[in-house]
């Protein structure tokens, strides 16, 4: 959980890197009512720990500044789905909007930075400032475009694809697609990634070995290269 003071530091965002990816960016510069209880900034989670508890009421959208997240959603039973990674420059906790409490928890998948923002502060602005609105409505379709995409990618793509699609997934949502060669860390264990794509572990494993062996990947543990974009998306084809 986080355990912190809140701040009035909306505009320090301004020397921020990620800035023009975050809510922050269409506030700055704008007449605010900062009180006490407006923002959370540069709040620093050690690998593993719960941003939010799933049932927890609902205060806050999470923007992630640096690190990775997962959220993952618990049955009755104690069975456990990842729903989806996040990576710097995401929101978490759009998906959760319509409900009272967040249907899923958000774990850290390393350390990383995230910075809250009152959900009633977002909520109360997007009014005075339409373009707050357009990118929270921009971000929420993203979410569900990208669920319905895997849904559809796990029903009808074999295991060889399914993993490919993720990594390309990935490459895309990191900005890494710039990058020759494209090198990248996976932050989530296998078992996060079999879980996720709906396969067992040991496939993702044999399938990672698959693409190496076929000269499409260099795997050294969790550090992933690929010197040939087009080669391995045309595999993939």
């Amino acid at each position: 959980m986080l355990q912190v003071g809140y701040y009035q530091l909306l505009q320090s965002c301004c020397g921020c890197g990620r800035v023009k990816l975050c809510l922050a960016d269409e506030l700055i510069g704008t007449q605010l009512n900062l009180t006490e209880s407006s923002l959370i900034q540069n709040i620093v989670q050690v690998k593993g720990s719960y941003i939010y508890y799933q049932g927890e009421a609902i205060k806050n959208l999470y923007f992630v500044k640096s690190g990775s997240v997962k959220t993952i959603y618990f049955n009755e039973n104690g069975d456990q789905q990842i729903i989806n990674f996040h990576y710097p420059g995401e929101i978490i906790g759009l998906a959760h909007l319509n409900y009272s409490y967040h249907s899923t928890s958000a774990i850290t998948l390393e350390k990383s930075v995230i910075c809250a923002f009152s959900l009633r502060f977002i909520l109360e602005n997007c009014e005075k400032h339409p373009n707050l609105l357009t990118n929270l409505l921009n971000r929420f379709n993203t979410e569900i475009k990208h669920r319905h995409e895997l849904l559809l990618g796990i029903n009808h793509r074999i295991a060889n694809k399914r993993l490919g699609d993720f990594l390309l997934d990935l490459i895309n949502r990191q900005y890494l697609i710039r990058n020759k060669p494209i090198e990248f860390h996976l932050t989530m264990s296998r078992d996060d990634m079999a879980n996720y794509l709906g396969l067992a572990s040991e496939t993702v494993s044999r399938v990672l070995s698959r693409y190496e062996k076929s000269g499409l990947i260099l795997v050294n543990k969790k550090k992933i290269r690929i010197n040939n974009l087009d080669e391995f998306v045309r595999f993939l084809s």
